[in-house]
């Protein structure tokens, strides 16, 4: 099939993009300590614009100032001051200096009921006291193969009875609650980061008055990024996240203004929105990433995500970026085996946002993301692991070299690296994680601003006096 359709230009609200291709938001833990952007940082997303994303929506940056944003063990991004903003404007002017890359924001107000205690012990803050629970049979062949590295490394020896993937998925739930305490108390015993991850810790409750404070702080980040070179944000709230737990019955059981029907459900977001568009008018890009669905038993469902589409619409956002999921099902989730998994929630999203444009990622091979543009069901189509495995994908795309790329194995080496508090690699590009020592993958001319050449031509041949 023709790709060219990869490379028409797009408007989103005020913004023009160069082509239809994203890279899609990822923490990849290569932040500074204390939340700052570092030199690899901005050689990451260099890398990707140099490869010829059209469109680059970076890591979900936290702001939240508070102890209880339960965020810290994956050591992201932060926007929880104003002594970030510096350093995140030369992300954005990074970015900024490859040749019509456009980059969006994607901005969160914390982890909930998938974070952690603090390090002084402070749990994390959610809707409700509702501890993550990770049912197994959920993984895929990618996190089968991940956890089984996982537990030979911890010395963890479960009889292949048991261990098995197969065994695993077919499992009922008698079965599988019999077989639970065996891997958990193994897990306790020798591999305890594993096993918080698997149960959770249960959150503490936000008080009225803790939410209105973190919706005034998500404001004035927000705007802030506007201001900070951003050419539009993105609201996190997909994958059970903060924002997704207010979204979902599953672990919003409030019964105040924030809880119980879709309206209040949804307030966080909407009173966001709502005050965002206020202070920067109708135009900008604002926009929010949704899971189509949680696939879990009493969560989020494509009914509901859509009817908060339409909500979130009325309050003002302009585009909408497709996911699906939560950890708590990890193997149809964020970072399923195979691609397009997530093409499906696309129409609905269309549909319920008035014809907004709408972003779809999970694709590796061109013909299909092609199709997926030229069927109309998505506007827009974004890589996530892909662009891990293979910065240069568009470029390639667009010369003819799709035979070059490098396709990503669905290994989930990536997400297990992050969780283990590793510097993430991929198991088929060795330059990922490493960029700032290729420079000759984010340079050109041997600049990394074009714009520069000219100034450096005027420096030439001069002795040293």
């Amino acid at each position: 099939m023709n790709t060219d359709v990869l490379f028409e230009p797009i408007q989103v609200g005020n913004v023009e993009l160069k082509n239809r291709i994203a890279m899609s938001p990822m923490n990849m833990g290569y932040t500074g300590p204390e939340g700052f952007t570092s030199e690899q940082s901005n050689a990451w997303y260099a890398t990707r614009a140099r490869g010829g994303f059209g469109l680059i929506i970076t890591e979900c940056v936290v702001a939240n100032p508070f102890p209880w944003r339960g965020s810290d063990s994956l050591n992201p991004l932060l926007a929880d001051s104003q002594k970030k903003y510096r350093q995140l404007s030369q992300m954005a002017d990074v970015i900024h200096s490859y040749k019509g890359a456009k980059v969006f924001i994607q901005v969160s107000p914390g982890w909930g009921r998938q974070g952690h205690p603090d390090e002084n012990g402070i749990a994390s803050g959610a809707p409700s006291a509702v501890p993550l629970n990770i049912d197994l049979r959920n993984i895929n062949k990618g996190w089968y193969r991940q956890l089984s590295r996982i537990m030979k490394q911890a010395g963890i020896s479960i009889p292949s009875e048991i261990w098995d993937y197969d065994k695993i998925k077919s499992l009922s739930d008698d079965e599988y609650e019999a077989m639970k305490p065996v891997i958990l108390k193994m897990l306790k015993e020798k591999a305890p980061e594993y096993y918080h991850i698997i149960c959770g810790q249960t959150p503490r409750e936000l008080t009225i008055s803790e939410i209105e404070k973190l919706e005034d702080f998500m404001v004035e980040a927000v705007c802030a990024c506007y201001d900070l070179g951003y050419d539009g944000v993105e609201l996190h709230t997909p994958h059970g996240y903060l924002l997704h737990q207010f979204l979902s019955g599953r672990s919003n059981q409030r019964t105040d203004l924030y809880g119980g029907s879709i309206e209040n459900r949804g307030r966080v977001v909407t009173n966001i929105i709502e005050r965002v568009r206020k202070k920067v008018g109708p135009d900008k890009v604002l926009g929010c990433r949704l899971s189509g669905d949680e696939l879990m038993p009493q969560g989020l469902t494509n009914e509901e995500a859509c009817a908060f589409v339409r909500l979130f619409t009325e309050a003002g956002a302009n585009y909408f970026n497709v996911s699906q999921g939560g950890y708590e099902n990890l193997g149809a989730a964020f970072a399923p085996d195979g691609e397009d998994d997530f093409t499906k929630w696309a129409p609905g999203f269309k549909t319920a946002s008035g014809g907004m444009p709408i972003i779809t990622p999970n694709f590796m091979n061109p013909e299909m993301a092609a199709q997926a543009i030229a069927s109309g069901k998505t506007d827009i189509i974004s890589l996530g692991r892909q662009s891990i495995a293979d910065p240069y994908w568009p470029a390639k795309v667009k010369e003819g070299r799709a035979c070059d790329i490098v396709k990503c194995a669905r290994c989930q080496q990536c997400y297990m690296n992050l969780f283990e508090n590793r510097w993430i690699r991929c198991s088929v590009n060795p330059t990922a994680g490493f960029e700032k020592y290729y420079p000759e993958l984010w340079k050109t001319d041997g600049l990394m601003d074009v714009r520069a050449k000219k100034f450096m031509e005027k420096c030439n041949n001069l002795s040293q006096i």
